[in-house]
């Protein structure tokens, strides 16, 4: 099968992408993630101190805010998963395993961040010891973040022994598509996020309406329908750059990532502590593909010399 030429829809879909990825456009998505951070994180320290300050006014929407302050830094991290998200599409078109390295890092971050959640459930932080199963949740989840950190470490480490074959001839084309699919889980990202905001604000100011959105798990907010489009643009790259990447060896890879990112979606949505489990074989999975597929690339460089 050979690749024809760039079509002319993919070229618009490129450039579109190119100017929506440009150093610019990072930049401002940066600075607008950054301002929100902040402010999110000072927003939801002033609402602890007050209703701490005047427990009367813990009713309705404020009913079910925490008191511990440590519980006010889930709020920026969640803004910075969300750009890590956006950094995940920007880097596709470049390479597919840096973009299952950025999955890995979102998983991990999700672990980070529900340790500030978790420390939240704390009764008494002074007596934190005596609180055995939360102490427990939140032990394992630093362990299980620590883990990950490590994995992904080596992953990266792994990834710069990879000895790529010559580019293929027709390779514009391929990455034309992959910047076309990125543009594309771009928008709907963009649009499930939206949707889900909304969907929880109605939950908590409507909860009549909203049918209990607002009590939706806020550890997973969002990020188990991420890693669903992930795993269909995995499966759908892993089809287009076949007649780009004919080897056995990289094939095998891709398909080895997709088994990957399907496991990072089951972690989401198995009961903890055994998420954490599933999660890291998740990440063990791809970081043994990978290691494979290594060797098998610096074997295939020695022979063809």
């Amino acid at each position: 099968m050979k690749p024809t030429l760039i079509h002319p829809i993919l070229r618009r879909l490129t450039a579109l992408y190119d100017a929506c990825s440009s150093e610019h456009q990072k930049r401002r998505i940066e600075t607008w993630t950054l301002w929100l951070a902040v402010s999110g994180f000072l927003i939801h320290l002033a609402l602890i101190a007050l209703v701490s300050a005047v427990p009367s006014l813990r009713t309705g929407v404020l009913s079910d805010l925490d008191r511990n302050y440590l519980h006010a830094v889930y709020t920026p991290f969640s803004f910075i998963l969300f750009f890590e998200v956006l950094l995940l599409v920007f880097a596709l078109p470049r390479s597919h395993t840096s973009s299952i390295a950025m999955q890995y890092e979102i998983l991990s971050l999700i672990v980070i961040r529900r340790v500030f959640k978790d420390i939240g459930e704390f009764r008494d932080p002074a007596t934190w010891l005596e609180q055995t199963d939360a102490a427990l949740i939140v032990v394992l989840d630093m362990l299980a973040a620590l883990a990950m950190f490590v994995l992904i470490a080596i992953f990266r480490r792994v990834r710069r022994t990879v000895q790529y074959s010559s580019e293929h001839p027709h390779l514009a084309q391929f990455v034309a598509i992959k910047k076309s699919v990125a543009l594309i889980l771009y928008g709907t990202l963009l649009s499930l996020a939206a949707y889900n905001v909304v969907q929880w604000l109605v939950g908590v100011f409507l909860p009549t309406i909203g049918s209990g959105h607002g009590e939706k798990n806020l550890d997973y907010f969002f990020f188990p329908m991420f890693f669903e489009f992930m795993i269909f643009t995995d499966i759908f790259l892993l089809i287009v750059s076949i007649p780009f990447f004919e080897r056995y060896d990289y094939v095998v890879r891709n398909a080895g990532f997709v088994i990957s990112t399907v496991l990072l979606r089951f972690s989401l949505s198995t009961p903890k502590p055994y998420d954490l489990l599933v999660g890291l074989t998740a990440i063990l999975y791809g970081l043994g593909v990978l290691s494979v597929f290594s060797y098998s690339t610096q074997i295939q460089t020695q022979s063809d010399e």
